[in-house]
């Protein structure tokens, strides 16, 4: 739903928030307000899956809520928080998990926030045709517990000094939203615009090796963004910053999706095809970098999480 590109800088025309690092859900919330037995949360990611066991302290979002409302549907950023800043790794180690106690327990350890940056519904009314600010107004009003499980994403009118201070900060960035602008379900718009300070690019996995001098851990995968026309451009092989637990789990995805040569349309050098697993790109995962090369390569990259709340499909150049 975002657009990368320059943050305008007129606030008349343009409201910003800060840019979550973490993963984006839609939070359906039903049920009688002055009944809690009745209340129900179901939690769905961009790619339309639910997600609703991998966050169980959610099911007490409707606490955070306004009085009187029995229907409400959110769009906000779930993060969770070390030291004040979001943590992606920490969120990354949820997001897949659907085992209750195993929910529970990473629940208790480190406990997510659901960022509300939107309204979808209101009761018996869809709010997505009213402008942006009429929006916002009432999610101040829905939104009016603040608690450490749900936030109302602050929202800022000097663009300069939030680029400064989210930067300071260490923060992934900015966000301009037009203050006259509808909601647009399931794509993207100029009507948002992002500023990243660092750089995130998720990728398709094609290929993966064994750790070196061994065959007891996966130690590298070979990544590729599509390129618009078909073909999974080669982004570049990545090992460090992936754990000895997030090796097991992607070993058994890879595993299960054999390929029997290189989906890769563009050239992947001998170096790094040498001794390479081939797979189908199936699995989205999310890595740090610095830059890209002339050949569309990452350049120093370092992987972040598996990205369970992405299609395949969702995957695209992010600058």
């Amino acid at each position: 739903m975002g657009h990368h590109g320059e943050v305008p800088g007129d606030a008349e025309t343009w409201a910003y928030e800060v840019k979550w690092d973490g993963v984006r859900v839609l939070a359906h919330l039903s049920g009688s307000a002055t009944e809690p037995g009745r209340r129900r949360v179901r939690l769905v990611s961009r790619a339309g899956n639910e997600v609703t066991a991998a966050y169980p302290e959610f099911d007490a979002l409707p606490d955070a809520l306004g009085p009187g409302h029995d229907r409400v549907v959110l769009d906000g950023e779930v993060v969770v928080l070390r030291a004040g800043r979001p943590s992606f790794p920490a969120l990354a180690e949820r997001m897949h998990v659907r085992d209750a106690r195993r929910a529970a327990s990473l629940a208790a350890r480190a406990p997510a926030t659901f960022m509300a940056f939107d309204l979808l519904r209101l009761d018996d009314t869809d709010t997505t045709g009213l402008t942006w600010s009429q929006r916002r107004e009432l999610l101040a009003q829905v939104v009016s517990r603040e608690s450490a499980i749900c936030r109302l994403s602050p929202v800022y009118d000097d663009r300069d000094a939030l680029v400064v201070a989210t930067r300071e900060q260490g923060l992934e960035g900015v966000i301009a939203k037009r203050r006259s602008s509808r909601y647009h379900p399931g794509r993207r718009s100029s009507d948002w615009v992002k500023l990243a300070h660092k750089r995130f690019q998720s990728a398709l996995v094609g290929g993966w090796r064994w750790e070196s001098g061994g065959r007891d851990r996966l130690g590298a995968l070979l990544i590729g963004v599509p390129d618009g026309a078909g073909g999974l451009m080669y982004a570049g092989r990545v090992g460090s910053g992936i754990t000895a637990t997030t090796a097991r789990q992607l070993r058994v995805l890879l595993e299960a999706a054999p390929a029997p040569s290189s989906p890769f349309t563009t050239e992947v050098p001998a170096v790094d095809a040498r001794g390479t697993i081939w797979t189908r790109p199936a699995v989205v995962v999310e890595v740090r970098y610095l830059g890209r090369g002339d050949a569309g390569r990452l350049r120093q990259p370092v992987f972040r999480g598996i990205r369970t709340d992405l299609h395949p499909d969702d995957v695209r150049w992010e600058s």
